[in-house]
């Protein structure tokens, strides 16, 4: 009916289909919606409540949704979308708290420089990953890709499966923390 799209080889599921647009178009109002309550002319402590209250019933409406529809985010459920805007609404109402109710400005410092190019940001990452996952390098068995020789010969001696997972994770994270400082530091922003 909607003719063909990205993922017109498969036959049972289209995570990027009309289905999950709606909740997809939902995450986006939910956002505009904290923005709406966070601008009130309100005491902090009082939007912070709203926030606070607003993400507890998103998160319990998206926990009672899963039980019809599982929580899944490759396709974007509707429980989905209301938990994690729960879950965004209680966040977003500490940080609001922290920072500007108890001007805990410093050690929010590297969610600042993440935040002030979060576009930049989000395309080095894709470009550092799509390489790390395209460049083939020698290995015993054959060739690899680069990022599993780096997962290999520097994560995996140093900790369990899982954890030299998370420790890769995080040096991926402090590289492109690197770029996004680097951008800060000579006032480089990247807007739309």
């Amino acid at each position: 009916m909607l003719g063909t799209h990205n993922y017109a080889h498969t036959k049972t599921w289209d995570p990027e289909g009309l289905v999950s647009t709606l909740p997809a178009i939902a995450t986006a109002l939910f956002g505009v919606l904290a923005g709406q309550i966070l601008r009130m002319r309100r005491p902090l402590p009082e939007r912070t409540t709203w926030l606070f209250v607003a993400g507890s019933l998103l998160l319990a409406a998206g926990l009672i949704c899963s039980a019809w529809l599982p929580i899944n985010k490759k396709l974007w459920t509707d429980s989905f979308a209301l938990f994690m805007a729960g879950l965004d609404f209680i966040v977003f109402a500490i940080f609001a708290w922290f920072i500007d109710g108890l001007g805990w400005h410093k050690p929010a410092r590297p969610l600042v420089i993440f935040g002030m190019n979060a576009i930049a940001v989000y395309m080095v990452s894709e470009f550092v990953a799509e390489i790390l996952g395209d460049v083939r390098v020698r290995a015993a068995g054959g060739p690899i890709s680069l990022q599993a020789y780096l997962y290999r010969a520097v994560f995996a001696p140093l900790a369990s499966p899982p954890n030299a997972s998370l420790l890769y994770s995080l040096a991926f994270v402090a590289v492109i923390y690197a770029v996004a400082y680097l951008l800060y530091r000579r006032g480089w922003f990247l807007r739309v």
